[in-house]
C-alpha cells in the first residue's frame, strides 16, 4: 500500500504493536517521504461493515441541545461554539448550508439547526441513515458513497468532517471529491487527532510502546483498525495543500484522549498515572504554544 497522504512507497517500521482483526494483520509503517504512520494493509468493505454496524452510534440519535456551546464534549476535538464562530467568520451570510460528512448520531446537526444553520448529513450505514431521516425531518441524508458519486449534485457552503478523516483509506481522493460540492467561497471544515504530533503525553505513549516491544517483541493486539493513519502538524497541513485547498484557519491544541479524562474516570493505579500524565501534558502544552498538541481543526477554501 502506498502512503495515503503523499503516495510514497518507501517505508520504515514503527513501534506500534501488530493488530489482528477479522483474521487479518494490520501493521503501522512509516512513510520515509512525509513521515506519516499508516496501516500497511487497509480494511476491506467486509471489515468496514463489521467495524461500523448500525449499533456503532448506539443505534439511536442524540438530539439533545447543549446549554453551553463552548463546553467541549468528550469525543469532540473543538467545541460547537468554536466551530460555529469559525463558520460564521468565514462564510458571512445569513443562511449557511452545511453537510456533516460522517454525521454520527446527529448531535452536531441538532445543535447546528437549533442555532440557525441548514444541515444535511451523511453516514456509512444505510440502516442508520433511515433512523436519522426519521428523526430529522428538515434534513436530507445520504450514504457516503452517494456523496462521492458523480451523480451527486448538491452544493454546500460548508462541508464538515469531525473525527472522519483518519478513518479514510483514500483521504486525498475523498477531500478532492467533497471540495467539488462546495459553493463559491465555500469552506471545508475538518477536526481530528494528531496522534504523531509532539506533546508530553504522546512522548510517554511512544516510550511505553518502545519498552513494551523491547521486552515483548512481536506482541499483538486485537482492536478494530479504525484509524488508517497517524499524522502530525506538518504532514497534516501539507495534506490539505496537496488537496488543492487554501488554508483559512489551522489550530492545534491538546486533549487528554486517549488517556483518561480525569482521575475519577481512571480505574486502577496505571490508569490514574495515565490521567496524571495527561493533566501535566495538557497544562504544559498551554504554556508552550501552538505547535504542541494532539488535536487539530482546519478550515480551507478551494484554490
Amino acid at each position: 500500500m502506498s502512503c495515503p497522504f503523499c503516495n510514497g512507497t518507501k517505508t520504515t517500521a514503527t513501534k506500534y504493536p501488530i493488530n489482528i482483526y477479522n483474521n487479518k494483520q494490520f501493521v503501522f509503517v512509516r512513510c520515509t517521504n512525509c513521515n506519516l504512520a499508516y496501516q500497511s494493509t487497509f480494511p476491506t468493505e467486509e471489515d468496514y461493515i463489521k467495524m461500523y454496524p448500525p449499533t456503532y452510534q448506539g443505534g439511536d440519535v442524540d438530539s439533545r441541545l447543549q446549554k453551553n456551546l463552548y463546553e467541549k464534549l468528550q469525543g469532540l476535538r473543538y467545541s460547537y461554539g468554536y466551530q460555529f464562530d469559525l463558520i460564521r467568520k468565514l462564510v458571512q451570510q445569513d443562511a449557511i448550508h452545511i453537510l456533516d460528512y460522517g454525521c454520527g448520531n446527529g448531535h452536531f446537526l441538532a445543535n447546528a439547526i437549533h442555532h440557525g444553520f441548514v444541515c444535511d448529513g451523511s453516514e456509512f450505514s444505510e440502516d442508520y441513515l433511515k433512523i436519522l431521516s426519521n428523526n430529522f425531518q428538515s434534513s436530507n441524508f445520504y450514504s457516503i458513497n452517494d456523496v462521492l458519486s458523480e451523480k451527486f449534485s448538491q452544493q454546500y457552503d460548508v462541508i464538515r468532517l469531525s473525527n472522519v478523516l483518519e478513518h479514510l483509506t483514500t483521504p486525498v481522493d475523498v477531500i478532492k471529491k467533497l471540495s467539488q460540492h462546495l459553493k463559491p467561497n465555500g469552506v471545508l471544515l475538518v477536526e481530528g487527532p494528531l496522534e504523531e504530533n509532539f506533546c508530553i503525553a504522546t512522548a510517554v505513549r511512544k516510550f511505553y510502546f518502545l519498552c513494551y516491544n523491547f521486552f515483548k517483541p512481536g506482541r499483538t493486539v486485537s482492536d478494530p483498525p479504525y484509524h488508517i493513519f497517524l499524522s502530525n502538524k506538518k504532514n497534516q497541513q501539507n495534506f490539505f495543500e496537496a488537496c488543492g485547498l487554501a488554508t483559512q484557519h489551522f489550530a492545534v491544541s491538546e486533549d487528554p484522549w486517549p488517556f483518561p479524562v480525569s482521575f475519577g474516570a481512571a480505574k486502577g493505579v496505571q490508569a490514574k498515572l495515565m490521567a496524571l500524565v495527561a493533566k501535566i501534558s495538557v497544562a504544559t502544552t498551554k504554556l508552550v504554544g501552538r505547535k504542541w498538541g494532539n488535536i487539530f481543526i482546519y478550515a480551507g477554501k478551494k484554490n
